[in-house]
Formats: structure tokens, C-alpha cells, sequence
């Protein structure tokens, strides 16, 4: 097998705001990637969590972080404001005025909120997938990276488009892998929602992108995909699943990928 390694880590410690890239990375307890999706906004009228799939405005509000220092900067049209995340009203204030309806900020350092509940490990691509899907829309790799909204990228040389979709199996299989120390187990083909189809910075769809995905991924699709777990075509990236025992172990930038054959 091709020597492959982690080229990139994207958190997002604002569930559906900007991406944070990050040399290194813990597990959280609850086999998550430490900070990723560590909060949440949730509309107030109906408990109904605020996302990129239907909150169009979010694709125009910046977000900087400083971790260490527990702070969040957000730029919206021009209007920039820092806050620490304890500063809780403030911070709902600020997005709700932008939003216009009431918003609450949650927090859960235990395993975040992720949008797939029983495969809520990092998802997985590798690099030269995000360069194939974008030259089906004349889509540079770095837009097309934020639209895919991926935590761990897997690089190599002469590393095909779609390697990644050997990380995973029939329906009920795991397909165990280890990046550096970290031992993870492939699920599934990521379904897709609307975001791809979106620009990362404006929101903006592009026309009749997810009917042109689906029939370029069809024909695209390697000899070592399972076939089996695609109903539809509108699926990428790999969803995971990180055991217990893997908590508090780091992933680095260049760790290298093993495929693993025992359970």
C-alpha cells in the first residue's frame, strides 16, 4: 500500500462557522477531535440547532480563534467583536442581532455535536479527492475543502482520487485503521447536505451542483468502493467512529496511516 500520511486537521469549535486548521489535535472523551463542534448555536423558539444546511447568513460571518485563551472573534460585514466564551449573553446577543431571532450558545467538551450521532469520530478524505471533486465545478482546492468541512486529510504520493473509500465496509462492518498512534474505525460514506453545494463565504448555491456530483461520482467510483452503501450518489468523505480507549491520545500533522486487519 501507498505510504500515506495526515496532511491536514480542520476543527470547527463553532458548530457550522469557520474551520480552525490545526498542526496537532487530542481525542476528547468521548471520541471526538478535542474543540470540534465543542459548541453550538440553537434557535430559542423551537430548540432547533443552527446550521449551514438552512442558515444562509452564517456563510457570511468570520470567525477567528484563540483557543488557548478561550476568545472568539467574529467579523460580519465589517462589524468585528472579540469575546472569551464565557461571556455567554454576550456572545448570544451579538449572533442573534445578526441572525434575528434569539439564539443560545451550548457547550459539551465531552464529544461535541456532531450531525451523525452514531458515527461522531473525525470524518476522513484524502487530498486528492477534494482536487478531483473541484475540477468537476472549476472549483479551487481550497474552497472546495471548506465546502467539504473534513477534519483529517490523508495525502501521499500517487495517491488516487477517492482512496479514502477503503475505510469502510458492508452495512454493520468497521474497517479499523490507526493514524500515529490513533486507532479508528471507518463507518460509512458521508451523505452530503446542502452545504456543498454552497460557497463557503457567501452562500451562494451553485445550480444543479449536487445533480452533476451524484453522476460524476457514479462514474467515478473506485473498484474499491463497497457499492453496497450508496442508495444514492450524493455521498463523500468517510464518517468514523474513535474507541475509548483511544482518549487523550494526539494527532499530528504527518503521522503516518496503517490499515489495520485485526478487529
Amino acid at each position: 500500500m501507498e505510504k500515506v500520511y495526515l496532511h491536514k486537521i480542520l476543527i470547527f469549535p463553532i458548530k457550522s462557522f469557520d474551520p480552525l486548521e490545526v498542526r496537532e489535535v487530542r481525542v476528547s472523551p468521548g471520541g471526538s477531535l478535542e474543540n470540534d463542534r465543542r459548541f453550538a448555536f440553537f434557535r430559542k423558539r423551537d430548540n432547533k440547532v443552527v446550521s449551514r444546511k438552512w442558515e444562509t447568513k452564517l456563510y457570511r460571518i468570520r470567525t477567528m480563534y484563540n483557543l488557548p485563551g478561550n476568545e472568539v472573534v467574529f467579523n460580519y460585514e465589517g462589524v468585528e467583536k472579540g469575546f472569551k466564551f464565557n461571556q455567554k449573553g454576550e456572545i448570544e446577543k451579538f449572533i442573534s442581532d445578526i441572525l434575528g431571532y434569539e439564539v443560545e450558545l451550548r457547550e459539551d467538551t465531552f464529544r461535541g455535536f456532531p450531525d451523525d450521532l452514531e458515527a461522531y469520530g473525525p470524518t476522513v478524505v484524502a487530498r486528492s479527492t477534494i482536487k478531483e471533486v473541484g475540477s468537476w465545478f472549476n472549483i479551487p482546492e481550497d474552497e472546495m475543502r471548506f465546502r467539504l468541512r473534513t477534519n483529517l486529510e490523508l495525502d501521499g504520493e500517487n495517491l488516487p482520487p477517492f482512496w479514502e473509500d477503503r475505510l469502510y465496509g458492508k452495512q454493520g462492518e468497521v474497517v479499523w485503521f490507526k493514524i500515529g498512534d490513533v486507532k479508528i474505525g471507518g463507518v460509512n460514506p458521508c451523505q452530503r447536505c446542502p452545504i456543498p453545494t454552497r460557497d463557503p463565504f457567501t452562500g451562494e448555491s451553485l445550480k444543479d451542483f449536487r445533480n452533476r456530483f451524484a453522476q460524476m461520482r457514479e462514474k467515478t467510483l473506485p473498484p474499491w468502493a463497497e457499492r453496497s452503501r450508496f442508495n444514492h450518489f450524493y455521498r463523500l468523505t468517510v464518517n468514523t467512529i474513535v474507541p475509548q480507549s483511544e482518549a487523550g491520545k494526539v494527532l499530528k500533522v504527518g503521522d503516518e496511516f496503517k490499515l489495520l486487519t485485526e478487529g
